[in-house]
């Protein structure tokens, strides 16, 4: 619905239509304007000129109407009709008799024409001929505009070329302004697209030779600077949000809840699943440990498990608090069993140095319950698999149990 009522356009449409409505406006402005002179200037030549073709016309008729020669008469005004622009001649005697007439000996005459001499040169030109101070005769004499006409045509033709030369430069200074304008834009546009594609606020929008666009660009690059920070400072919040929300506050390993989608992303790759191990592991004495020296203490002691647990893994093992004194590890990449027994005898081994807290000896030691993932169906019984190795191998000396699946 909205992009029926919504029709967009492009800048170079826009330049097109606004160009050339500026130029029919002027171009009719000045065609009238030039054409309404012209037709006044050459109406006041027409007129001028037929005063000078009639004081002509009237000096060779004069002693042709003295001696009354007709044919004389006749054969002059025949030549001025036919050379001249005169659309007819006639001669009358002192009372008002016609004495001879001549029209141009044309078929028709133009709709435009009957029009013009009607405009311009509606009345006639009327003379008296006088011989020695005596009016022997009368001369009227209609003008003709054919001359105005071609001369309108002229104008016309020359401004339908002048038109079409006009409008060839108009389309040429639109295309170039439209190509100035899309280079100054393009760098726009591809930097935008870029931002908003990749999120990559560190951009900039290059200098631009148009001061407006240059402008534009200075406005959207503090824009981008500003976006830019807070860009940062939401990712650093957000780390920050992330890490506090999967990793446990005291210890800052991961905490149950990045423990379980761990332990998913087991069984749901098929390279985990056939060759990993979980061993869940529980202080043995640390209620002793809170109740005989405290619950700073007791936090003392898990840090220092969260410490020693890191040390004595390997980096692409997986170590989390689940939650009190218990933790968990999650071992990739166990192919034989020595190897897996190598790994829980070096994890006992870590805790038997004592932990020095504020000149205070405090020993403490865990149990590892140990779940191969290849003897599990799915994340929730491998955990209680583990669990329940963890509990079996608080009775055993050492303390850890791998639990095998009753065959």
């Amino acid at each position: 619905m909205i992009s029926n009522l919504y029709q967009s356009t492009s800048l170079h449409a826009l330049f097109r239509k606004s160009q050339f409505t500026i130029f029919a406006i002027t171009f009719v402005i000045c065609s009238f304007t030039f054409a309404t002179i012209s037709m006044f200037t050459m109406e006041t030549y027409a007129q001028q000129n037929l005063q000078l073709l009639s004081q002509t016309v009237l000096e060779r008729i004069q002693p042709a109407v003295v001696f009354k020669d007709k044919s004389a008469i006749d054969q002059i005004l025949d030549d001025y009709t036919t050379e001249h622009a005169i659309r007819s001649i006639h001669v009358y005697d002192p009372e008002h008799q016609l004495l001879a007439e001549s029209a141009k000996k044309i078929a028709h005459t133009s709709f435009l024409q009957n029009i013009l001499d009607k405009w311009f040169l509606h009345d006639p030109i009327k003379l008296t001929i006088i011989h020695h101070k005596k009016q022997v005769g009368e001369l009227i004499l209609y003008g003709s505009s054919e001359n105005i006409l071609h001369f309108l045509k002229t104008i016309i033709m020359g401004l339908a070329i002048s038109m079409f030369f006009i409008v060839i430069a108009l389309l040429w200074s639109v295309n170039l302004t439209y190509r100035q304008i899309m280079q100054a834009i393009k760098p726009l546009t591809h930097i935008a697209q870029l931002v908003s594609d990749q999120k990559a606020y560190n951009l900039r929008f290059p200098n631009n030779h148009i001061k407006e666009f240059q402008n534009l660009n200075t406005v959207f690059n503090e824009l981008l600077e500003e976006i830019q920070i807070w860009h940062t400072h939401l990712q650093k919040e957000n780390r920050q949000l992330s890490f506090q929300a999967h990793h446990d506050q005291l210890t800052m390993l991961p905490n149950r809840h990045y423990f379980y989608d761990e332990l998913i992303n087991i069984f749901k790759n098929k390279q985990y699943r056939h060759n990993s191990a979980l061993i869940f592991i529980d202080n043995n004495k640390f209620k002793t440990i809170n109740d005989q020296y405290g619950h700073l203490a007791g936090d003392a002691v898990l840090r220092e498990m969260a410490s020693r647990l890191i040390q004595t893994v390997r980096q692409e093992d997986f170590i989390a608090r689940l939650g009190g004194d218990e933790f968990a590890i999650i071992l990739h990449a166990i192919h034989h069993a020595d190897h897996l027994q190598a790994i829980a005898e070096g994890l006992l081994a870590s805790c038997k140095e004592p932990l020095d807290f504020n000149g205070q000896i405090i020993h403490f030691s865990f149990s590892l319950g140990i779940a191969f993932s290849q003897f599990a169906d799915n994340p929730d019984d491998l955990v209680m698999q583990a669990d329940q190795a963890m509990y079996k191998a608080k009775h055993l000396n050492p303390h850890w149990f791998v639990y095998k699946p009753e065959l």
